[in-house]
């Protein structure tokens, strides 16, 4: 019997999050430390949503290191280099993506253009953008 009993709380969760910051799934648990991106080292924490089924998880910018893929979570006075997300679910119907963003993104003064790595434009793909380059449906009709 363990000194200390645990309970797994949000089984398959590291298995649905990306890092926001960098887009890996790969994810490492440092005992007594927490949960960190194994490629930015961007520090994750789960919590549970009020009411809802599934789990927040809150991404901590302070331990980043930048990489190729990385681009930083804006920091703000109040909260730091801050993001969270919502994911809806339980572990055995999979879990779904609700909302994502980084905090500064609701404070009027830190107005910011920062997107998690998963929405991000890929800048080196030569296929084209459909949503910017289609063309116009309102051709002029003789």
């Amino acid at each position: 019997m363990p000194i200390v009993e645990t309970e797994e709380r949000y089984e398959g969760a590291f298995d649905e999050v990306e890092c926001p910051v960098c887009g890996s799934e790969d994810w490492t648990h440092i005992v007594f430390q927490g949960v960190f991106c194994a490629d930015c080292n961007t520090r994750c924490l789960l919590r549970e949503p009020a009411g809802d089924q599934g789990f927040i998880a809150e991404f901590d910018g302070k331990y980043t290191w930048l990489t190729d893929d990385a681009e930083m979570i804006p920091e703000t006075e109040e909260y730091g280099a801050t993001a969270s997300g919502k994911w809806l679910g339980t572990p055995s119907r999979g879990y779904e993506r609700y909302w994502f963003s980084a905090t500064a993104e609701h404070l009027d003064e830190y107005i910011t253009d920062w997107k998690p790595a998963w929405e991000r434009e890929d800048a080196e793909s030569d296929e084209p953008n459909y949503l910017i380059d289609l063309p116009s449906n309102e051709a002029e009709v003789p």
